[in-house]
């Protein structure tokens, strides 16, 4: 047994191990242990080089003179070590090696020197495991408990088996740039718990360790800890306190000595963390519930055949003002997996679609589900777990810039000198009346007055790339790249495809406002027919439908504010705004593939909510926007709770789409769904042209609340705001006759039925086109149609033009100065238009002529003698 007890003579500070056995802290304990402890004789360099011949037949110099130690434990094998360990090993180390804080001197090697007594180099010390073992990894944390200071004790518990092994080099030399001290050694059927209560945490078939420990010549120059551990077939069990408890082993670890630049030595932690064959698990219950007791939580696992993590930490400048730390991650055929429990009432439907869906190729071709030929331990398909992604290759990239605070709490480590404490010592001697130090300042701030957006703000930058195709199953919550979703038997028809090229994610989070994008590439949706359904040899084509999306574009805004919040809550999320913006949605689908994508959409939406698998939240009550409980808080009446911050959050979404053009097809038979592309159409497209003003005209006999119709507030506006952009455009750009007076034709059905205000925001806009339009030859002149369409679209144009010179006049009525640049085409227009028949267009021609009298006389007056000799010519 190997104790470390305390001296019952000592008087420093006193620094307690995390847990006594006996009479101290027990490094290891063994019922049997065997010590081999070997030392070459130094002899004499020969005069000859010696060789030796190995088994292979190579011949090789003769090694250097050997020393070293070795220690086979047996049964009952304990070892015990942590950052109080670790200390006592320094001080030791001290003890026996002080240091003299000068540069060490290279060392000269003789043993190349005829007649001179051979040098060892190094001593090696190596460990054996012969029968199972277990290693505890120890560490204290402080915490408050009945207003006192204790500490706590934590743990990283290993079982190990037999061959596990240890091994240290420590260097006997010194060369140019220092020496190095090696580590390394190897577990085997690793079963690693926490002293947390959910206790998993790591179980592998072989742990690999390598660690190199490069220290300097000069005592305070940069030194380089290299740390590389190396799993097979590892099964890592994730939780979010996790990641305190790992914090409070690395903190524990660090130096308690308070920061002194005389005795600063800057130095780096390199890790390399590999794992073949892995399986990564975490927990996915509602509101962070864990299930200690029965097991009986939902899991998601990232499964795959490489993981490789590296990231540094560097201690290299004293009390710095930022610090840089990055993580790169890489993983290699990942596979994500997901599991509900057994009482879960989704876990039955989840498993059926699995094990039944029918997944196609892009070709139409049968696609076999993910591969089951991998390594699982865990997450086995036999025991309920469902693969939903597959990941060929991935990329994790993590920047973290932040600041770090010197240390607080009781003497000595709170006491630090800084730049501001020093400027505060030094205050009595200095001259009076200077500005007051940064110190003095925040010293005189009381936590109302203080402002977190002084403060610069740490930096985190995510970036995930997925650079090769991946695939996945959508299953409620997964949505990513490749979506394929459920069917539960083969005479059914395979499950939709949506296919897209990228996928951009962007976030920005700030102290007031984060905010988020997702951009999606065209996006293609494919699917099938029933395979039983037969079609004839002309209709084939119509065995595949497709829906497909130019793209689209979603951005949030959420905003904060710190009003009324004390510097221990958290800030207040007042608004919520989302722009979406749609492109073009395309496709040709009959009606059984419209079927089965509704069937689909309607089994991932009924997964989603899953309602009646819903945890309860933790805390019986909610919070106001108070920070305060809603029962305790002083706005609360006996009729209503004070409001919560989603009750009272402003939303807003604004969503936009670009055009619809779908075609629901059968044999012989189409239906279209298009809306500008059908101006275009030279049968029907007057008729569509004349539709854009029943959309927003007042009717007496549908689309009235009395028929139960759902009237949007601003509707007409909204609609107006999204068409008119594309029709003036289409009006501008086509060079098709017929095309350009349909444009004109939805344009002037629009505008009867819009209040002016809205109109007014656009007139720059419209009145080229309208202009245009006043004397266009009459719309049966147009294209080679029939009798009966010419009169019709003859009678149309009549309407058309009385429609566009009522809103003109209406709004030169109101404000004529716009039409100041466009006098001179408006009179030459109108003039011909007052004698026009039927008799009402020559009454607005003549109204919108007398709205065009308010312009400036200097902009009227040069066409008096025009309208002069126009009048007099007609009468």
């Amino acid at each position: 047994m190997v104790i470390l007890a305390p001296s019952p003579k000592y008087t420093g500070v006193l620094d307690e191990p995390p847990r006594f056995m006996g009479e101290g802290f027990v490094v290891m304990s063994s019922s049997i242990v065997h010590l081999y402890y070997y030392m070459d004789e130094p002899g004499l360099v020969p005069q000859h080089p010696q060789t030796m011949r190995l088994p292979n037949g190579d011949e090789v110099t003769a090694p250097t003179p050997v020393w070293g130690l070795d220690i086979q434990c047996e049964k009952g094998t304990n070892l015990s070590y942590g950052p109080w360990a670790d200390r006592q090993r320094e001080q030791l180390f001290l003890f026996f090696f002080p240091q003299d804080y000068q540069t060490m001197k290279v060392f000269i090697f003789i043993a190349s020197v005829p007649g001179e007594i051979r040098q060892v180099q190094q001593f090696d010390v190596r460990l054996n495991i012969l029968a199972e073992a277990t290693v505890d990894i120890l560490f204290s944390k402080l915490i408050m408990r009945d207003g006192k200071q204790e500490n706590q004790t934590n743990a990283v518990h290993m079982n190990v088996q037999r061959g596990s092994y240890f091994e240290m080099t420590l260097p006997w030399t010194v060369s140019d740039d220092g020496y190095v001290t090696k580590i390394n050694g190897q577990f085997l059927h690793v079963d690693a718990s926490s002293s947390l209560n959910y206790r998993n945490l790591l179980e592998a078939e072989t742990l690999d360790y390598r660690v190199n420990l490069h220290y300097p010549r000069v005592w305070n120059h940069h030194q380089t800890w290299d740390l590389e551990f190396n799993g097979c077939k590892a099964t890592y069990h994730f939780l979010y306190a996790h990641k305190e408890f790992f914090q409070d082993m690395i903190e524990d670890w660090s130096s308690r000595v308070p920061p002194d630049l005389l005795h600063f030595v800057p130095y780096s932690w390199n890790f390399i963390i590999r794992m073949q064959e892995f399986e990564l698990i975490t927990l996915a219950n509602g509101y962070n519930w864990v299930d200690c007791e029965h097991q009986a939580n939902a899991h998601i696992a990232f499964c795959g055949e490489l993981f490789d993590l590296r990231f540094t930490l560097p201690f290299t400048d004293f009390l710095p003002e930022t610090v840089l730390l990055k993580f790169i991650i890489v993983g290699e055929n990942v596979d994500l997996s997901l599991f509900l429990p057994p009482t879960n009432t989704s876990s039955n439907i989840i498993t059926a679609l699995s094990r039944n869906a029918r997944l196609i190729e892009k070709e139409d071709r049968p696609k076999h589900s993910f591969s089951s030929e991998k390594w699982r331990k865990f997450c086995k398909l036999s025991s309920g777990w469902v693969d939903c992604w597959h990941v060929p290759e991935l990329q994790l990239s993590i920047s973290y810039t932040y600041h770090p605070v010197p240390p607080v709490g009781p003497s000595p480590q709170a006491n630090v000198s800084t730049p501001e404490k020093e400027e505060l010592l030094l205050s009595p001697i200095r001259a009076p009346h200077r500005k007051k130090s940064p110190m003095e300042i925040i010293k005189n701030l009381t936590p109302e007055q203080f402002d977190p957006t002084s403060v610069t703000a740490d930096c985190i930058n995510v970036d995930l790339r997925i650079t090769k195709p991946s695939e996945i199953k959508l299953y409620g919550s997964v949505l990513r790249m490749f979506i394929n979703l459920k069917d539960c038997t083969e005479q059914y028809p395979p499950c939709p495809t949506v296919a897209l090229d990228r996928l951009i994610f962007e976030m920005n989070k700030r102290y007031s406002e984060t905010q988020l994008q997702v951009v999606v590439s065209p996006l293609i949706l494919t699917t099938s027919d029933d395979p039983n359904h037969q079609r004839l040899s002309a209709h084939q084509h119509l065995h595949t439908g497709f829906l497909m999306l130019s793209g689209l574009q979603m951005r949030g805004d959420a905003m904060f504010s710190a009003e009324e919040r004390s510097l221990d809550e958290e800030t207040l999320e007042y608004a919520w705004l989302v722009e979406l913006t749609v492109g073009t949605l395309s496709g040709k689908l009959t009606t059984p593939q419209l079927q089965n994508i509704i069937t689909a959409l309607e089994a991932f939406v009924f997964t989603v909510e899953d309602a009646e698998n819903s945890l309860r939240h933790p805390r019986p009550y909610l919070y106001c926007y108070h920070g305060t409980p809603q029962p305790q808080c002083p706005q609360t009446t006996s009729e209503h709770f004070c409001p919560t911050t989603d009750t009272i959050k402003y939303k807003m979404v604004r969503a936009s789409l670009d055009g619809i053009s779908l075609n629901l097809v059968e044999s012989g038979t189409i239906l279209c769904f298009q809306m500008q592309e059908l101006l275009s159409d030279p049968l029907i497209g007057m008729e569509a042209a004349h539709n854009f003003g029943t959309i927003v005209k007042d009717h007496n006999y549908a689309l009235t609340s009395h028929t139960h119709a759902n009237i949007r507030l601003l509707h007409k506006q909204r609609f107006f705001e999204s068409v008119v952009g594309p029709l003036v455009e289409l009006f501008s750009t086509t060079n098709d006759i017929k095309t350009k007076s349909c444009a004109l034709v939805a344009i002037a059905s629009l505008l009867p039925w819009l209040p002016h205000i809205v109109l007014n925001a656009h007139i720059q806009k419209l009145l080229p086109v309208l202009l245009q339009g006043l004397y266009t030859s009459d719309f049966s002149k147009i294209g080679e149609v029939s009798i009966n369409l010419e009169r019709h679209d003859a009678r149309c144009g009549s309407e058309t033009r009385l429609s566009t010179l009522t809103t003109l006049a209406s709004l030169l009525k109101q404000n004529a100065s716009p039409a100041e640049r466009h006098t001179s085409t408006l009179i030459s227009f109108l003039m011909p238009l007052t004698t026009y028949h039927p008799l009402t267009v020559g009454v607005k021609a003549l109204e919108c002529l007398a709205a065009l009298v308010t312009l400036p006389v200097s902009v009227i007056l040069p066409y008096r003698n025009e309208v002069s000799f126009f009048t007099a010519e007609e009468v």
